[in-house]
């Protein structure tokens, strides 16, 4: 850190306009400009696609990785591919992005809003079970703002009930928990099937030019 802040006649940090966001290398120009030269532009008659999923499941840790048109329709993929519906609840964080309720919605269940944490704003485990009941399918956790939930507690707790167990990474991507990738924690048999959902948009990390999501 500077011994006299800029405010106070120091050096500046920038000097100069801001770099814009997005910004692209060449590398990355290139490797666009090559699929829209190739004519295969879709996921079918291309691979890039398919490619992608493939490398994104080995890098995180999964088996298997779907992508989609963004985090939202990739909470629609993990939903439904755990059959959840109509008469069914899922326990989702009351403070995260309206896409983590709104799937529920769209998929024709009811979500029931628990409590967070004050220290991590994530899902509280306690606030979670006092919710539960027999209507109950799925917990959905919420890494939020990068903060990585405290999964050991809501894992036992899915175990417990024999819930599913859904992890919303779309602000914590590439995050870990005691060494484990941000949605491949919650992967444990005894509570049925774990679902992990990432999204990308031209404000994300990584950037894409309108949105893009993945389930695992």
């Amino acid at each position: 850190m500077q011994e006299k802040l800029a405010l106070h006649g120091g050096p500046k940090s920038l000097d100069g306009p801001l770099p814009p966001w997005p910004c692209f290398d060449e590398p990355s120009v290139n490797a666009v400009e090559d699929v829209l030269r190739s004519g295969k532009v879709n996921y079918w008659t291309g691979h890039k696609g398919m490619d992608f999923e493939q490398r994104f499941a080995q890098w995180q840790g999964s088996k298997f990785a779907i992508s989609t048109s963004n985090g939202t329709s990739a909470l629609h993929t993990a939903l439904a591919a755990l059959g959840i519906g109509p008469g069914d609840e899922v326990i989702v964080p009351s403070y995260t992005f309206i896409a983590s309720s709104f799937s529920i919605l769209q998929a024709g269940a009811i979500p029931r809003f628990a409590d967070v944490n004050r220290d991590d704003h994530c899902l509280s485990a306690a606030s979670a079970e006092k919710l539960i009941n027999e209507r109950t399918k799925a917990i959905m956790v919420v890494h939020l703002y990068g903060n990585v939930a405290d999964m050991d507690p809501l894992i036992a707790l899915a175990k417990k009930h024999n819930l599913y167990l859904i992890e919303d990474n779309a602000e914590a991507f590439g995050g870990e928990y005691k060494g484990k990738k941000t949605g491949t924690v919650g992967h444990t048999i005894t509570c049925g099937t774990a679902c992990a959902c990432w999204k990308w948009n031209r404000n994300s990390r990584t950037s894409t030019t309108c949105s893009a999501g993945i389930t695992a």
